[in-house]
This record gives structure tokens, C-alpha cells and sequence, in this order.
């Protein structure tokens, strides 16, 4: 049975969760393939046009991916 609720309640609800419990969430999802993560090459894509369309110098582009290597 699914329960609709607005997302500002859906949100609160997640943020009071461990991220162990949200991960084993988005783990289920994307085993029912409801929820598809971007690939890694249309995130490439993405961020080279960022880089160039702001014509940022590489150091701050390895420094972006170093943040978000961190993050995973």
C-alpha cells in the first residue's frame, strides 16, 4: 500500500533517519528499479560544459571532484 504525502513531509521525514537507513532506501529503489542514478558519463558531460561555459581553471574542477569523491 503506498501513502502520499507532500514533499516538504516527505523530506523531514528522511532528514530524521541515519543515512545508513536512507541508503538501504535508495538501495531498495534502485533494485526495483524505481529510481535510476545518473550515469557517470552524462555527469561527466554536464560538468565539462560547466567547466568550460564558466571558463573555470582545471585546479578548481579537480578540487570539485576531490569534494565529491569525499562525499560518496
Amino acid at each position: 500500500m503506498a501513502i502520499k504525502l507532500p514533499n516538504n513531509k516527505l523530506i523531514e521525514g528522511l532528514s530524521a533517519l541515519p543515512v545508513r537507513e536512507i541508503k538501504e532506501i535508495m538501495d531498495a529503489l534502485i533494485e526495483r528499479e524505481l529510481f535510476r542514478p545518473r550515469v557517470a558519463k552524462a555527469i561527466y558531460r554536464d560538468a565539462s560544459k560547466t567547466v568550460k561555459s564558466k571558463k573555470l581553471h582545471s585546479q578548481v574542477a579537480e578540487e570539485a571532484v576531490r569534494w565529491a569523491r569525499s562525499r560518496k
